[in-house]
């Protein structure tokens, strides 16, 4: 069941990152983050990694590359929640997965206003997700 969950969650995720407007675009592995495999694994790299982001204030071109970097290890954190995280978050884990997504792409290809207004939204879902789902099952 939880193959089939992890199935439904990835093809979720491509399929509205494809249907979002947002892009078309394939994302270039530059790098190998290792899997998540524990709650506090998870917590300590989504807020690390958060944390990391929201010291970016200028967006330039060396801060853009910075948080496509950073997407890597924060998308490992938002899947190993959605495999985890209780069914009444799965659809918020389902937003933030295709906001990190978008925000991998458009810091990648170094354009400032997407990335800014995505990255609007991924704190703004952040603080739903960490208000209402912090607890997962462990």
């Amino acid at each position: 069941m939880k193959k089939i969950s992890i199935l439904v969650f990835v093809a979720f995720v491509t399929v509205s990152a494809a249907t979002s407007g947002t892009s078309n675009e394939e994302p270039v592995q530059h790098l190998t983050v290792p899997e998540v495999t524990s709650v506090e694994e998870a917590k300590k790299m989504f807020l690390e990694k958060t944390f990391e982001i929201k010291s970016k204030q200028t967006l330039d071109e060396s801060e853009l590359q910075e948080i496509h970097i950073i997407t890597y290890s924060l998308e490992k954190s938002v899947a190993f929640f959605a495999e985890n995280l209780t069914e009444a978050g799965q659809t918020l884990l389902q937003q933030i997965a295709v906001v990190v997504e978008n925000i991998h792409l458009n810091s990648e290809n170094s354009r400032r206003q997407e990335t800014q207004e995505l990255l609007e939204e991924y704190f703004r879902l952040v603080n739903v997700f960490m208000t209402n789902h912090w607890t997962v099952n462990s």
